[in-house]
């Protein structure tokens, strides 16, 4: 039989300072790390679904106000209502405004606040940019899919519901549910594959995206018009397909826009030489074309509304399908009431917020049916609204305001 190695002294010492290493390894990495400096409170019990309302209020009145520079609309994800301020992206009740979850970063403010699905997006800055991508499954609280990725300084982030863009000077990039990058376009800070280039080409001005195409307003060297880029997802995510149509006449500071896109089919805001919006497939055709009678706003809006897409001008609402984007109808100033933003959709009526309260429409026509009073103190932000159940709520600047 072999006789056992006997343990010196030397061996114990050995040992307790390669547990010592590890120990403080191991504290290093912890007290360095994201997950140290983040806060999750999920809900203490799953939140139940809301409820639609059947009837529209008579009046509206104050409910509760919560802070929310992070956003540019009310978000209603799975029954929560999420607003992001500093560092916190939170789910509140639409009633009381009360937080049911937070999401936060202790060393990190956020650079925006999304939505997919079921899911409420916060986006964080790191030396790459805002790319740092975290979800929430807005019913719990509960931490979802993330990503981390390559992104400009400051990124504009919007939503159809089934994907999220996120758009900066130089860069997007477009997500799915899943945070998984279904394309990506513009500047890169290494090159990762032959023939990709690693510096921006044209500087992105304004962009909108569905699940199946994004398109892109951009403002190209030695060119004095804009160029508007379609792009559609393909297998390689770094090089989607790209169809490119100059707008003629439209110059770079010109304060034209992107306002919506579909499956086929883009909404383009062009103020020279007349201003019009101009309905663009997917070849690059225009194939109809709604003049103003004004050019719009600098802050001009769009939201979904049910199955419309309403784009406020800056005085005026102008009304849109969703499937397809063709031109419906444009609710104009009416006395003493103007447009402030663009409408939501409650109890099967289209609510657009006036100087003096709501007007009601009907959806399909666009005929006036009521008004419904509310105060607000005077500013010159859009007012932009949304429906919680029987909640009516507003993005006013940094701020949302409950209604009931």
């Amino acid at each position: 039989m072999v006789k056992p190695e006997r343990r010196t002294r030397a061996d114990v010492v050995a040992a307790i300072a390669i547990a010592a290493v590890v120990a403080v390894t191991a504290g290093l990495v912890w007290w360095t790390s994201d997950a140290r400096a983040t806060i999750n409170r999920p809900a203490a019990d799953p939140i139940p679904p809301l409820v639609n309302a059947k009837v529209l209020p008579t009046s509206l009145t104050q409910l509760w106000t919560a802070p929310s520079p992070k956003t540019t609309a009310p978000l209603v994800v799975a029954a929560s209502v999420v607003t992001g301020d500093g560092s916190a992206m939170q789910g509140r009740d639409p009633l009381t405004g009360s937080p049911v979850w937070t999401y936060a970063r202790t060393d990190l403010d956020l650079c925006g606040v999304s939505w997919v699905y079921q899911y409420a997006v916060a986006v964080y800055p790191d030396t790459r940019g805002c790319g740092q991508v975290s979800t929430i499954d807005a019913k719990t609280g509960q931490r979802g899919p993330a990503r981390t990725a390559y992104a400009d300084p400051q990124v504009k982030l919007s939503s159809d519901g089934t994907a999220v863009l996120s758009a900066g000077d130089s860069r997007l990039e477009l997500w799915r549910s899943d945070m998984v990058r279904m394309l990506s376009y513009g500047s890169l800070d290494a090159k990762i594959k032959p023939g990709t280039p690693t510096l921006p080409l044209c500087r992105l001005e304004s962009a909108a995206a569905s699940s199946s195409m994004v398109a892109v307003l951009e403002a190209c060297p030695n060119q004095d018009d804009l160029r508007l880029t379609l792009l559609r997802p393909a297998e390689d995510e770094d090089t989607p397909e790209l169809k490119y149509v100059t707008q003629s006449g439209v110059g770079v500071d010109s304060g034209a826009q992107v306002v919506a896109v579909s499956d086929t089919t883009t909404a383009v805001y062009v103020p020279t030489p007349k201003p019009v919006v101009n309905i663009v497939d997917e070849t690059g055709a225009t194939t109809a074309s709604m003049p103003l009678a004004r050019p719009a706003s600098a802050n001009a809006t769009a939201s979904r509304a049910g199955d419309l897409i309403t784009w406020w001008t800056g005085d005026s609402v102008m009304v849109f399908s969703a499937n397809g984007i063709q031109y419906k109808y444009t609710v104009a100033p009416a006395g003493v009431n103007t447009p402030l933003g663009p409408a939501t959709a409650m109890a099967g009526r289209l609510l657009v917020p006036v100087t003096g309260g709501y007007d009601v429409f009907d959806p399909l026509t666009g005929k006036g049916d009521r008004h419904i009073p509310l105060q607000r103190p005077p500013s010159s932000d859009a007012v932009v609204p949304a429906v919680a159940g029987s909640t009516v709520l507003e993005q006013r600047g940094d701020e949302i305001v409950a209604l009931g």
